[in-house]
């Protein structure tokens, strides 16, 4: 009979724990969100998920004037990454890029539920100054009670979660 190494054994410890967290990347929770930043060379780029329940209200297609004046809205304020997050001030940051897709956005809700996916990014002038970034999302979206931020800098990686009256991921 051929015996394990503790070392192989250890690997597959760690497969096989990891493989449920790889098997289902974002999970489908109403007031929860997801966000992955990385910070690199001055640079922050991030992701963020939220099920569009967490900001709208709902998450189908729209029935009424006001959910497709909503959906309008979100879409529109989504262009301008600064209302809802916000690096440090002193690192001078300005928004670079954001694209947020979602089946609401594209008219393409299949069943009741919708997710959006935002993908952001800012470049900063003074990035020693670059400390953190404040999700600034629980101010108008008061369905959102959660966000799971990672966070990969030069610095290493770590994982926080966010709320209302702790908002702030910090990169140091």
């Amino acid at each position: 009979m051929r015996q394990i190494t503790f070392p192989t054994m250890l690997a597959l410890s760690v497969t096989l724990i990891a493989l449920p967290a790889m098997a289902s990347p974002h999970t489908h929770a109403h007031g929860k969100g997801e966000l992955e930043i990385t910070v690199q060379d001055g640079a922050i780029r991030a992701i963020f998920r939220t099920p569009m329940d967490s900001l709208l209200g709902f998450e189908y297609s729209p029935k009424t004037d006001a959910q497709s004046a909503a959906v309008a809205q979100l879409r529109n304020r989504l262009s301008d990454p600064t209302l809802f997050f916000a690096p440090t001030p002193a690192a001078q940051c300005a928004a670079s890029s954001s694209e947020a897709s979602s089946a609401l956005f594209a008219g393409k809700v299949s069943g009741s539920h919708s997710d959006l996916e935002y993908r952001f990014s800012f470049k900063c002038a003074n990035p020693p100054a670059l400390s953190g970034i404040d999700a600034l999302l629980f101010a108008n979206y008061p369905r959102l009670h959660e966000i799971r931020a990672l966070v990969v800098t030069d610095k290493g990686q770590r994982a926080v979660t966010l709320k209302k009256r702790n908002r702030t991921v910090s990169f140091n």
